[in-house]
């Protein structure tokens, strides 16, 4: 009872009292006993998840995925989703340079509903401009192939809103290849190919590579959707 209390107070501080207390408390986590995984959930909560983001310590955040307890994961994916609907691009493209995606494919969103949810509804669709200017959408695309179905409907989205946004990068996804990687998987799946015919006028002031600009000519019977 005075532990809680004694940490309660600190919660009631100052940030650098706060910021204390988090790097204690986080490292504990790892095979945590249910009564000290419940006072980190009761924590994050009330404060040590905004904190964490307004510092821009984005890899402990994201290290949090890891951790098999829901009650840990609810208040990082609960404060992450409030930033990344909040912020505006310069603030996402911070997010996604921490990489955010790498750390939830690490965490694997297997039996974690939560952090595939997050991905698919969130994560994906809203963040895809910034993937598109941070690595051109190459961590998305093997996503097309994702075993759960929302992932994968996710993924598409993403890759289009770079394709369509202001904020996209066009220029970065062609220099990828992006063309050729979804033109070899286009007669697999009509969403992927609706997404190869989307991108393709967009991207063909980019084209540099001769089996690419091959690619036109050899898919000159495909309509183009402008």
């Amino acid at each position: 009872m005075a532990a809680n209390r004694s940490i309660a107070v600190i919660m009631g501080g100052t940030p650098d009292d706060r910021k204390s207390l988090r790097h204690a408390l986080l490292p504990r986590l790892t095979d945590a006993s249910a009564v000290l995984r419940e006072v980190a959930s009761n924590c994050l909560s009330r404060a040590l998840a905004r904190d964490l983001a307004s510092d821009g310590d984005y890899i402990q955040l994201f290290r949090l995925f890891e951790n098999e307890d829901p009650r840990i994961r609810a208040p990082v994916i609960a404060e992450l989703r409030t930033s990344i609907q909040a912020s505006d691009e310069t603030a996402r493209r911070r997010i996604v340079d921490a990489d955010i995606l790498p750390a939830i494919l690490h965490a694997d969103t297997h039996g974690k509903d939560d952090l595939a949810l997050f991905t698919a509804d969130c994560v994906l669709p809203v963040l895809g401009p910034s993937f598109s200017q941070n690595d051109g959408g190459s961590s998305v695309l093997p996503l097309l192939d994702h075993k759960d179905p929302r992932i994968r409907t996710a993924a598409t989205a993403a890759l289009r809103s770079g394709i369509d946004s202001r904020h996209g990068n066009v220029e970065n996804m062609t220099k990828i290849c992006m063309i050729s990687k979804l033109h070899a998987k286009m007669n697999e799946d009509d969403v992927i190919r609706d997404l190869w015919c989307h991108l393709l006028p967009r991207a063909a002031p980019f084209l540099s590579i001769r089996a690419e600009i091959d690619i036109l000519f050899d898919s000159l019977g495909y309509v183009i959707m402008s």
